[in-house]
């Protein structure tokens, strides 16, 4: 047995017999006294319980803890044959090669994990900037078995995918695929082929955070009309929702630890086979692992390339905004594209205004209906208030101005100067 398969194993253990355990060596490069009675300031006024409410807060903080903690030992374990130290390897742009790096050796992400482990090291203190969110009208339930099989979803009784679908989504086709995804949502999630990366110490999928899941809050952030949904595709604005745990749209809302600002905004995102999530950028880096075993080679497909590469061009410039193109024609574009598993390169690393895109293959599923691509959603520097939270900027066809780019013809996207 190696010492790698060893330590999840023992992990895996600590955690089964003693709940969530805090007991992995902290990265290095963490002072321990950082961790000790840290002071939240939170984004809102703490929320009161009663003693039957509290039970199922009690339920849907734990499961999230347990996916914070997963998430941060994912980042600072070194994969078998990797040269990074204390630090998973991420792939950070696909365009002439793949380019790796090692995660934590960015400044964002070691405040990141430095800010969850203060976190699990001070749940009492950190709890106090957490609530359900039961008033916000805007994060659904997925519903159906998901919903059926959770006290917690039951209990808070958010509207769900279906209603959600029935009256705020006009568009027909839209609606049609919205009603599909909704149908198949819970096979997407507790699906076998939906697997955890190798490098986390236990599973977070649906299956064994079953409330967490069901309760967080959905949001199908493409579904309604809007001037930006002139440039994405239909079936990815009825077949894709993100949730958010920690951050400031989530259930743990800190604005600052020991009066530094927490940008880190953890959670996770399911998007239908047989789509194609538009190039776009945003002024905040953002990660991904894939939670999908594929059902045939280069399924899972992504695009990345820096704002920098030779390839960008830049047609005009503002103030605040930056406009190039890109030939997603290319005589070798098919190279251009990146494919992972959970079990092989699962982890993206995406830099502040990195143009990236996702394309899922259905071609190869026995039930694509029932599949899509399931991955933990993380973004690291939220807190930089002068990009906006780094709103996710659609790009369009430079040929045909407000409509979605496609592969095969040139995209043109437009690019936050960034201010700090």
């Amino acid at each position: 047995m190696t010492t790698h398969l060893f330590k999840y194993i023992l992990s895996a253990l600590c955690i089964f017999v003693v709940g969530i355990s805090y007991a992995q060596d902290i990265p290095d490069f963490i002072n321990p006294d950082d961790l000790k009675d840290i002071d939240c300031k939170c984004l809102e006024k703490e929320v009161k319980y009663n003693k039957k409410e509290q039970k199922y807060i009690d339920i849907l903080w734990e499961e999230s803890l347990k996916y914070l903690e997963a998430y941060v030992v994912a980042l600072t374990t070194s994969p078998e044959g990797s040269n990074c130290i204390n630090s998973d390897e991420a792939t950070y742009e696909t365009v002439d090669g793949f380019k790796k790096m090692c995660v934590m050796d960015r400044r964002d992400m070691q405040l990141l994990v430095k800010h969850i482990y203060q976190i699990l090291h001070n749940p009492d203190e950190a709890k106090k900037c957490f609530a359900a969110r039961e008033d916000v009208d805007w994060i659904y339930s997925p519903g159906g078995e998901l919903e059926a099989k959770s006290e917690v979803a039951q209990w808070l009784k958010r509207t769900t995918f279906e209603e959600f679908f029935d009256t705020k989504v006009t568009n027909i086709e839209v609606k049609a695929y919205g009603k599909e995804f909704t149908k198949n949502f819970y096979e997407m999630v507790t699906g076998e082929a939906v697997k955890t990366p190798p490098n986390f110490p236990y599973d977070v999928s649906a299956r064994s955070l079953p409330n967490l899941w069901a309760s967080v809050g959905w949001f199908p952030m493409y579904a309604e009309d809007s001037e930006r949904n002139k440039r994405n595709f239909i079936n990815v604005r009825g077949g894709y929702a993100y949730a958010e745990i920690l951050g400031h749209w989530g259930l743990l809302r800190i604005d600052e630890i020991n009066g530094e600002k927490v940008g880190a905004e953890v959670g996770m995102v399911v998007q239908s086979v047989n789509t194609l999530y538009p190039y776009h950028n945003h002024a905040i880096s953002e990660l991904y692992y894939t939670m999908r075993e594929p059902a045939c080679v280069n399924q899972f497909r992504t695009f990345a390339v820096r704002e920098n590469n030779q390839h960008v061009v830049t047609v005009s410039e503002s103030a605040d905004e930056r406009v190039i193109q890109f030939d997603a024609g290319a005589p070798n574009e098919h190279a251009m594209w990146a494919s992972s598993s959970y079990d092989r390169e699962p982890l993206v690393y995406f830099h502040e205004n990195t143009i990236h895109a996702f394309e899922v293959d259905g071609d190869c599923e026995s039930n694509p209906a029932e599949n899509a691509l399931v991955t933990v959603w993380v973004r690291s520097d939220a807190h930089e208030r002068a990009n906006d939270y780094g709103t996710t900027k659609l790009c369009e066809c430079a040929d045909e101005l407000n409509t979605p780019a496609v592969r095969g013809k040139k995209i043109q996207c437009q690019l936050t100067k960034l201010k700090y």
